[in-house]
């Protein structure tokens, strides 16, 4: 159960990284419609890279 927290920051890290990149470069190349939409998967990850950071300080934390 505490791998959840870890696998949601990789994620969002991904989402964000794969966002920012593509976004921007789909900017670049005038393709707009797809660098919308790539570019809303910033805010997904930020999203996932949040709560995973909670969930995994939550279910690791008050262990003596």
């Amino acid at each position: 159960m505490e791998q959840i927290g870890r696998y949601t920051v990789y994620a969002g890290i991904v989402l964000v990284a794969v966002g920012l990149i593509g976004g921007f470069s789909a900017m670049f190349q005038d393709a707009d419609s797809l660098a919308v939409n790539l570019l809303m998967l910033v805010p997904l990850g930020f999203a996932a890279l949040l709560t995973g950071t909670v969930v995994s300080q939550l279910l690791t934390g008050g262990h003596d």
